[in-house]
């Protein structure tokens, strides 16, 4: 599957579901306003009711004191006048940031303490002396003049705050009705994604099914071109070389027995078939030390790499004139013996190859401690170097050397399979290890031979 089209419907699921979560918040931040303005309408006609009543109880009272001289309905007088007035600071705190009802709520308050005022008048022209009362008539008529103000201006109020209160509840049922479509809406959608994801996941497992399936089948044929191979290589260790050591063992009797009768032309031919006949059976032996390689798990051992060194330079002994071999300190690691017979004496045979004539020639052997990262890892690494000054490479051939047949073009007049350096590679790899090369035409050449520790 797509890497890029999984990322893009795991974008949008993601921004769907949180979609979803902000309209949810949101939805209910909604409710719990209007909920809020809602109960604030419906106080404020509370309150707007208490002052009618309010009003309407404290008038009552006063009249009963006026008429019976009861203190009691003097008493009930005051206490309705200071619920009054605690009743239009409630309503004056509701109102709070609606202009038009503070507007109203100001002249509400001035009515009030007029009609307050005018019923203490009263009382007290009551209990006056005829010298300072007013006339009854005028008080009478004045204060309902106050109390039709007063009442009109409360029906004002409420009659506003009603529509008020029904604009509200329409929008209150407004979205009560949206939010359940809207939030069924984004569920389908997710929902929708979701199985197209589960259709996408199914189809790339069926798909990698299908692919551990033919990884399988590669993998018997593998197994079955393996054994073809190993079948190729004992014909090769047995059959083949049969025939070359007869070729060899006859071209050497025929120089032998018969050369004083052969001309230079037939000797010629006859030493070329020789050397021909060498150099395919060191390619079979190479071949099948490369094919041992792949084939056998030997175990571990502790190997000491400075008695290596020395078993393969007595073996190259004969090759080892107007050189210097310098070999340091070198440790103890755990690896085959064999193999590392093997490894150095490729490496140290090439060097002996490709030196120069010259009388300041060396190969110098050194150990190292090394740290590799990868990421945030540390790999500790047994690093050993083996340098020489001869004819070097062209470091542009380097990955060449290490594969099989790898000779380089100017060096095609040098004897060699081509193989040595790849039986160096596959050596590396069975020890868990890494080799590399540095080098330069006519400046020598580094070969770097890491051990994972």
């Amino acid at each position: 599957m797509n890497k890029r089209l999984v990322n893009i419907i795991f974008g949008i699921s993601l921004s769907v579901l949180i979609l979803l979560s902000v309209l949810t918040f949101d939805r209910l931040s909604t409710f719990k306003n209007y909920t809020n303005i809602v109960d604030n309408s419906n106080q404020i006609l509370l309150s707007i009711s208490n002052l009618k009543s309010g009003f309407n109880t404290a008038i009552a009272e006063q009249r009963s004191y006026l008429i019976t001289k009861d203190t009691t309905y003097y008493n009930n007088f005051q206490y309705e006048k200071s619920a009054l007035r605690q009743t239009l600071q409630q309503f004056k705190k509701l109102s709070r940031g609606n202009k038009v009802h503070e507007s109203y709520a100001k002249k509400l308050e001035e009515t009030a303490d007029n009609r307050i005022q005018s019923l203490l008048v009263e009382i007290i022209n009551d209990t006056a002396t005829t010298k300072y009362k007013y006339v009854q008539n005028d008080l009478i008529k004045s204060n309902e003049e106050i109390n039709k103000t007063y009442y009109e201006l409360l029906e004002t109020i409420n009659k506003h705050e009603r529509q008020l209160l029904r604009r509200r509840l329409r929008m209150k049922e407004f979205q009560e009705e949206l939010t359940p479509f809207l939030l069924f809406i984004l569920s389908l959608a997710i929902l929708g994604i979701i199985s197209y994801s589960f259709v996408l996941i199914s189809r790339e497992l069926k798909e990698r099914e299908k692919a551990t399936e033919l990884l399988k089948e590669n993998i018997e044929n593998l197994n079955r071109s393996n054994k073809d191979l190993e079948q190729y290589a004992y014909v090769a260790s047995h059959d083949l070389q049969e025939p070359l050591r007869k070729i060899r063992m006859f071209g050497d009797k025929l120089i032998k027995d018969y050369g004083d009768k052969l001309d230079e032309e037939a000797l010629n031919m006859l030493e070329r078939m020789d050397a021909s006949s060498e150099r395919m059976t060191n390619l079979i032996n190479d071949l099948l030390s490369l094919s041992k390689l792949n084939d056998e798990q030997p175990k571990l051992e502790e190997v000491k790499l400075n008695e290596v060194v020395s078993e393969v330079l007595i073996s190259l002994e004969d090759k080892i004139e107007n050189i210097e071999i310098d070999i340091g300190e070198l440790p103890v690691i755990s690896a085959v013996k064999g193999q590392m017979f093997q490894l150095f004496q490729n490496i140290i045979g090439n060097a002996l190859k490709f030196r120069k004539q010259r009388n300041d020639s060396y190969i110098r052997i050194r150990a190292y401690e090394k740290t590799m990262y990868e990421g945030d890892s540390a790999f500790e690494y047994t690093h050993i170097v083996i340098k020489d000054n001869g004819q070097g490479f062209d470091p542009q051939y380097k990955e060449k050397m290490f594969t099989i047949f790898g000779r380089l073009e100017k060096t095609a007049d040098i004897s060699g399979t081509g193989i040595g350096l790849s039986i160096c590679s596959r050596i590396m790899q069975n020890h868990g290890g890494m080799i590399d090369a540095e080098g330069k035409i006519n400046g020598g050449a580094e070969f770097h031979l890491y051990f994972p520790k």
